[in-house]
């Protein structure tokens, strides 16, 4: 019995771990899916809420928790997109069956889309919503971009001189210096985006988006370069880092309301 309870505690471990380290941290996929939510149709969110038993929020970050999981793993692994070497979105990553975010977000779009989802089964459309509900700020989040210029761990960053995560840091970058922050408090004091804004992030098509989020990519890069101490950051740049994660988010957010009022239009 002792064995089975410390088999059970050291999973629950290995399941927080996993959803502290990956994508926007916890904070920022319940903050984009909360924001989501509140801008869903009232068709669109009946839907949700008959597919998901529960809100967007509470499913955010379940593709990190279970992505591990050899009976998930075909639909749970793409966390990024990639920009190739002439600066452009790839839709190819040879690492990703189906080509990484991207490739899943459109075969997801393409089974429920025109009403399609009408002739599935309730899990199979439950799991694609849940999908979506992490692909969509997953891709806009700086750090889940492959820039052809930045190879992975190419790009150290310091904390009083030690080196310090820099994917660790833009993934919780939504909750930077807003310890004890809840969602609906984050949706309150950043989710002030213009109609205008919100009809131009929206419009177009995936490939525009993933362009969008290469840009925000680069910026990334440009607030925390390659050596930078962040423990010297002046007030003006880690005012930038907030700038550019609310943006980011933001977009994700209201890009993926988007999706599912298209989706679940009558």
């Amino acid at each position: 019995m002792r064995n089975k309870i410390l088999t059970i505690t050291l999973s629950l471990f290995a399941l927080l771990a996993v959803g502290s380290a990956k994508a926007w941290n916890g904070f920022g996929h319940s903050c984009a899916a909360y924001i989501a939510e509140q801008h869903l149709t009232p068709e669109a969110k009946a839907k949700c809420r008959y597919y998901l038993k529960h809100t967007l929020p509470y499913h955010s970050t379940w593709m990190d928790f279970w992505r591990g999981v050899e009976k998930y793993k075909d639909i749970n692994n793409p966390h990024t997109i990639r920009e190739d070497a002439n600066g452009r979105l790839a839709w190819l990553d040879t690492d990703r069956p189906k080509g990484g975010v991207m490739g899943h977000l459109k075969s997801a779009l393409e089974e429920l889309g025109n009403g399609n989802y009408k002739n599935l089964p309730d899990s199979v459309v439950r799991q694609r919503i849940i999908n979506m509900l992490h692909y969509v700020p997953d891709m806009h989040c700086p750090v889940h971009v492959k820039l052809h210029d930045y190879p992975a761990g190419s790009r150290k960053i310091y904390r009083n001189g030690k080196r310090a995560n820099l994917h660790g840091f833009w993934d919780g970058a939504p909750s930077f210096q807003r310890k004890g922050w809840t969602f609906e408090q984050y949706a309150a004091e950043v989710d002030k985006v213009s109609p205008k804004q919100v009809k131009k992030w929206v419009k177009g098509s995936l490939d525009d988006w993933g362009r969008d989020c290469i840009k925000c990519a680069h910026r990334a890069n440009e607030i925390t370069p390659h050596g930078c101490d962040l423990a010297t950051f002046t007030k003006e740049q880690n005012e930038a880092v907030l700038e550019l994660a609310d943006e980011a988010a933001m977009m994700g957010a209201y890009r993926l309301a988007h999706l599912l009022n298209t989706i679940f239009k009558e």
